[in-house]
C-alpha cells in the first residue's frame, strides 16, 4: 500500500494555487451553464406572454452573453488544471528518475530495464490524466449535479424525485464495475512492461539474433506477447464499453420519466412549460456527467494502479546510503587501502569469504584467479557498488560505509572489463566523471592526456572528427578493444587516488597492451593501483599478487615467490604459458 505521504495528491498539492484557481473557473464554467436553462424557461414563457417582441430579445441576448462567458471560464479551467497536471507530472518524472540514480547495482537486477521504461512513460501518463481530467470532471460533475438536482427540486419536488430514481442503481452499477476495472487495468500494465523488456532485450542483442538467424523465432514470440496484450486490452475494453451504455440507459430513463410525468404536471397546471423546458434542460446538464460517471471510475482505476506501481520505485529505499562521517577531499587522501576479514553472501552462497588485504598507497597490486573466483566483486566493494559490512573496508584508515559516496568515489577511478559508453562523443564519455566544463580549458587537456594514456592516439587521429567523434549507441561504431580503452582513459581523467583496472585490457592485442602498460607506469605512479588480468604481462611487474580462489585469499607474493611455491598463480601461471604458445603457433 502506498504511504499517506506518497499519496497520488502528493504532486498536485505542490500547484495549489492553479488547481483552486482552476476549480474557481470550473465552479464559474458549471454555473454560467446553469443559468441558460433558467433563461431558456423565462424565453418560453415570454414567447407565451402579450409582448414576446420586447420581452425575447433581452433574454436571448442574456443567454449569449452567458455562453461567452461560460467559454472563457471553460478555457481559463482546463488551462489550470491542466498546465498543474503536467508541471505535476515534470516532478514526477524528475523524482523518478533521481530515484533510480541512486539505486543500487542490485535494485536493477529486480526490476527490468523495459518495465522501469513502462511505469515513466505509460504509468506517468495515466497518473497525469488522473490528475488533469480526473480533477477536472470530478470537481464539475460534483458542483453539477449538487446544483442541478437543487434547481430541479425547486421547481418541483415530486418530478425531481422521479427524474434521479435511476441514480442511485448507477451508483451500485458503478461500484460493482470498479473492481473488474482496477484489476484488469492493473493486468494491462503490469503485462506492458513486460513485452517492453523483452522489446528493450531484443532490441540490445539484435546483432545477436542477426547472426544465429533468429529473428523468425523473436518474431513469433513478440506476435505471441502481442496477441496476449491484445487479449488484455481488449477484456478490459469489453468492460469499460458495458459500462458506458449501461450508465448512459439508466440515465435516460430519467428523462422518459420527465416526457411522461412533467407533461402531467404541465397539463394539470402544477408547473408552466417554461418551466418544464427549464426542468428538462437542468436533467440534459446531467446527460454529459453521467456518462462520464463511468469513464472517470475508469480513470480513477487506472490512475491508482498506475500510481501503486510508480509508488513501488519511489518507495524502494536505496540499499547503499552515504556515510554520516565528514567528506573526504580528494586531495588529502593517499591512498592506503585495507580490508578486514570482509565477508559477503549473495543469494544466500558466499561469494567471499574472511578475505583480508593490505594494500599501501602508491602500490600497485594484481589480483588473480579463476573465473567466477569473486575478483571483480572484490574490487567493486571498493568503491560500494554494493553494500559491505561496516569495518571491513578502509580507505586511509576511514571505514568507507562512514564517508559520503560522492567523496568515495570521486577518489576512486574504476574501468570495468564490460565497457558501457554513451551515445555522444568520445571527449564526454571520457570527460563523464570529470567536474564543471568538460570540453574547454584544462578539462579538454586532461581529456586529451587521458586519451593518450589509454592508447587512443593512433585511434583518433584515423576519425574524421578526432576526439568529437560520435560513438552510437552503447559505442556500437567502436571495437570492442576501442571502446575499453575508452572507458579505461575515462578513469584515468578523474585523476583517482586509487585507480582499479578490472581486466581492461582484455579486448586489445598483446602489443597494444604491451604500449598501454608502459604509458601507465607514470601515471600509476604515486597512486594505488589494482590491477585484475589474466594475462601474466600485466600483473608481473606488481608490487604484490592476490591470488583469490572460491572466494578466498589462496596465496600473496610477489611473481617469482609465488612462482617457486608451486600453488595456484603458478598453475594459472602454466597455463597462460600454454595458451600464449598456442596462439602464436595458430598466428
Amino acid at each position: 500500500m502506498t504511504s499517506p505521504a506518497l499519496s497520488p495528491w502528493t504532486y498536485l498539492r505542490r500547484y495549489r494555487g492553479s488547481v483552486i484557481l482552476g476549480c474557481l473557473s470550473l465552479l464559474a464554467t458549471s454555473a454560467l451553464s446553469l443559468a441558460v436553462p433558467y433563461l431558456l424557461g423565462r424565453t418560453i414563457e415570454g414567447l407565451r406572454g402579450d409582448d414576446p417582441g420586447g420581452a425575447v430579445p433581452p433574454l436571448a441576448l442574456a443567454m449569449i452573453g452567458f455562453a461567452l462567458a461560460q467559454a472563457l471560464a471553460r478555457i481559463a479551467s482546463r488551462l489550470l488544471l491542466f498546465n498543474a497536471a503536467r508541471n505535476a507530472e515534470f516532478d514526477l518524472r524528475s523524482d523518478l528518475f533521481g530515484h533510480l540514480l541512486v539505486q543500487a547495482p542490485s535494485f536493477y537486477r529486480k526490476h527490468t530495464v523495459g518495465d522501469i521504461m513502462s511505469r515513466l512513460t505509460t504509468d506517468v501518463q495515466t497518473v497525469r490524466a488522473l490528475w488533469g481530467p480526473g480533477v477536472l470532471n470530478v470537481v464539475n460533475t460534483t458542483f453539477l449535479f449538487t446544483t442541478a438536482v437543487v434547481l430541479m427540486i425547486n421547481i418541483d419536488a415530486e418530478l425531481a424525485l422521479w427524474a434521479l430514481t435511476p441514480y442511485p442503481l448507477m451508483v451500485l452499477v458503478g461500484r460493482a464495475f470498479a473492481g473488474r476495472l482496477y484489476k484488469h487495468s492493473h493486468d494491462v500494465q503490469e503485462y506492458l512492461g513486460t513485452v517492453s523488456d523483452k522489446v528493450q532485450e531484443d532490441l540490445s542483442g539484435i546483432g545477436v539474433i542477426k547472426t544465429y538467424t533468429a529473428e523468425p523465432e523473436r518474431k513469433q514470440r513478440f506476435a505471441g506477447m502481442a496477441d496476449e496484450l491484445l487479449d488484455r486490452n481488449m477484456k478490459l475494453t469489453m468492460i469499460r464499453g458495458q459500462l458506458m451504455p449501461v450508465l448512459g440507459g439508466l440515465g435516460s430513463l430519467g428523462a422518459v420519466i420527465i416526457l411522461y410525468m412533467g407533461g402531467a404536471a404541465v397539463i394539470s397546471g402544477r408547473i408552466d412549460l417554461g418551466q418544464l423546458v427549464q426542468f428538462n434542460a437542468y436533467l440534459a446538464l446531467l446527460v454529459w456527467p453521467t456518462l462520464a460517471f463511468g469513464w472517470m471510475l475508469s480513470l480513477f482505476q487506472r490512475g491508482f494502479a498506475a500510481w501503486r506501481r510508480l509508488a513501488v520505485l519511489l518507495e524502494a529505499e536505496p540499499t547503499i546510503q552515504d556515510g554520516d562521517g565528514p567528506d573526504l577531499p580528494i586531495e588529502t587522501v593517499r591512498g592506503d587501502v585495507d580490508i578486514r576479514h570482509l565477508t559477503i553472501e549473495l543469494e544466500g552462497r558466499k561469494v567471499l569469504d574472511d578475505v583480508s588485504l593490505s594494500m599501501k598507497a602508491g602500490t600497485v597490486t594484481a589480483i588473480v584467479g579463476r573465473t567466477g573466483s569473486g575478483k571483480s566483486l572484490l574490487v567493486e566493494a571498493l568503491p560500494r557498488l554494493f553494500e559491505v559490512p561496516p569495518g571491513t573496508l578502509f580507505l586511509d584508515e576511514h571505514d568507507i560505509t562512514s564517508l559520503s559516496l560522492a567523496s568515495l568515489r570521486r577518489a576512486i577511478g574504476y574501468a570495468p572489463q564490460e565497457a558501457y559508453l554513451f551515445s555522444t562523443s568520445i571527449a564526454q564519455n571520457i570527460g563523464h566523471g570529470i567536474e564543471h566544463t568538460r570540453e574547454t580549458g584544462d578539462d579538454l587537456l586532461g581529456i586529451t592526456r587521458a586519451a593518450g594514456a589509454a592508447g587512443m592516439t593512433g585511434d583518433l587521429s584515423q576519425f574524421p572528427a578526432g576526439i568529437d567523434t560520435m560513438v552510437g549507441e552503447r559505442g556500437i561504431t567502436l571495437s570492442g578493444g576501442q571502446r575499453q580503452r575508452v572507458a579505461l582513459a575515462r578513469a584515468l581523467a578523474s585523476d583517482p587516488r586509487v585507480l582499479i583496472l578490472d581486466d581492461s585490457l582484455s579486448s586489445v592485442d598483446t602489443q597494444t597492451e604491451r604500449e598501454i602498460l608502459t604509458a601507465l607506469d607514470g601515471i600509476m605512479h604515486g597512486r594505488t593501483s589494482i590491477l585484475i588480468s589474466h594475462r601474466v604481462a600485466a600483473i608481473k611487474r606488481a608490487d604484490q599478487i592476490v591470488v583469490i580462489d572460491a572466494g578466498k585469499v589462496a596465496e600473496v607474493g610477489t611473481h617469482d615467490e609465488l612462482l617457486a611455491r608451486a600453488g595456484v598463480y603458478a598453475e594459472l601461471y602454466r597455463t597462460q604459458l600454454v595458451d600464449d604458445t598456442c596462439e602464436e603457433g595458430v598466428a
